[in-house]
């Protein structure tokens, strides 16, 4: 059940590593909303800013078809994820109703990056800020294991 690509969208994500007890927790991008929602866990961000995340996930790396290692605009190693078409309609079918509230980006567990969406995304995004060169590989490496083993 993978995504596609994020139109309008990069998420920033730091990485220290992406090891997990199961392909869900070693990525997920989950819904979240800049204001207090009942019963969802709240998250204060480095910019001061609070989310209130919800805790099932629209989508995790199961839902990765391919990833491979980009540049990001910077000239910054980062990977480029896409999903499947599962993965891509339940991303595009949240993300139409949620412009302009957060999408919480999970890795290993950790909440490490919160962009706003700006538009409806699709099957693919970059996964920006992850490190250097031998974090993105690693990133990458463990996404392949997932989607090898999905074969």
């Amino acid at each position: 059940m993978p995504l596609r690509f994020m139109v309008g969208i990069l998420i920033t994500v730091v990485l220290t590593g992406c090891q997990a007890s199961s392909p869900g927790d070693a990525f997920s991008v989950k819904p979240a909303w800049d204001h207090q929602v009942q019963g969802l866990t709240h998250y204060s961000l480095a910019n001061g800013y609070d989310i209130w995340v919800q805790p099932s996930p629209i989508v995790t790396m199961s839902d990765i078809e391919k990833a491979w290692i980009v540049k990001d605009n910077l000239g910054r190693p980062a990977a480029m994820i896409e999903f499947d078409a599962a993965g891509t309609a339940r991303i595009s079918r949240f993300t139409s109703g949620h412009v302009q509230q957060p999408v919480a980006v999970f890795v290993n567990d950790l909440l490490v990056s919160a962009p706003r969406v700006q538009s409806e995304l699709g099957s693919r995004f970059m996964v920006m800020g992850i490190g250097d060169d031998a974090a993105v590989e690693q990133f990458i490496a463990n996404c392949q294991a997932q989607i090898d083993a999905s074969d």
